[in-house]
């Protein structure tokens, strides 16, 4: 019987296992975590699988205004990242570290 190139190729090429969605989650917001350092008031990090390997990432802060009786939530860093060989490749806008200026 004669193979078609496409038929042929198919048997040769090895496909490559995805990763867990769960686990490559998890690795993003690591990543994006160690990348900032540490953040004042930190309270979450989510991060979103948009397509492919396009990631949106929001880290979250959490604070108490004076006279008022809950906490107020917000959007600190919003991250889109591209992720490549399970690590952040390239993000929009760069992650660059949050500089905590203690006892000024």
């Amino acid at each position: 019987m004669h193979q078609t190139l496409q038929e042929a190729t198919k048997s040769k090429v090895q496909k490559t296992q995805d990763i867990d969605p769960d686990l490559q989650k998890k690795l993003v917001c690591e990543e994006v975590l160690e990348k900032l350092g540490r953040i004042k008031d930190f309270y979450q990090i989510t991060a979103s699988n948009v397509y492919y390997n396009r990631w949106r990432v929001n880290v979250w802060t959490c604070t108490w205004p004076e006279e008022m009786y809950g906490p107020s939530y917000q959007i600190k860093y919003s991250y889109f990242c591209t992720v490549q060989d399970n690590c952040i490749a390239k993000s929009d806008p760069e992650i660059i570290p949050d500089i905590l200026i203690l006892g000024v």
